[in-house]
Parts: structure tokens; sequence; C-alpha cells
């Protein structure tokens, strides 16, 4: 990964799984590290292909179970922002 490249997290059910304390501070480290970017990447219906999963700098499970590419998205964005309230201390995250 080049530094004006963007950190990749493939979303898979085969990945780590994190709470939301823990995603938290992997974005806050890469925010001070100075990442530019951190781009999600959710698969379709088939899921991601190796090439994409070898491809991503972390691979994140948002659940073991297999979920819909659009229920995904939403749990996605729910945890970004709580893990935003996490590290600016809002209470949203309690």
């Amino acid at each position: 990964r080049t530094s004006s490249a963007p950190y990749l997290i493939a979303l898979d059910e085969r990945g780590h799984q994190l709470d939301s304390k823990k995603l938290a501070e992997m974005i806050d480290k890469h925010r001070t590290l100075g990442t530019r970017q951190i781009t999600f990447v959710i698969g379709g219906h088939g899921g991601l292909s190796e090439a994409v999963r070898q491809r991503a700098d972390f691979v994140l499970a948002l659940s073991k179970m297999t979920l819909t590419h659009e229920l995904a998205r939403v749990l996605l964005v729910e945890q970004i922002y709580r893990a935003f309230t996490i590290i600016h201390g809002l209470p949203y995250q309690k």
C-alpha cells in the first residue's frame, strides 16, 4: 500500500470481529497516523472475491452470520458513527 492509497477494510464473515471500542481505536490510530482515507468494501450477493480479500489491509466481520449487503451497510454506518462518538467522548456509545 502506498501512502496515498486508502486503507482498505473488507467486510467478510470470515474476518476479525472487533467490539465498538476496538473499531474506534483502529479508526483513531489511522487518523493519528495521517491516513487520508479508509475505504470499507462490502460484497454483493456473491460476497467478495478472494482478490479483494487479499488486497485488503484488514478483513472485518460485522458478524459470523451471513448478512445482506443492505443490512451490512446499515450496521457499518452505525458502527462508524459509534466509533466517532467514542473517539470524541460523546455519550452515544454508552
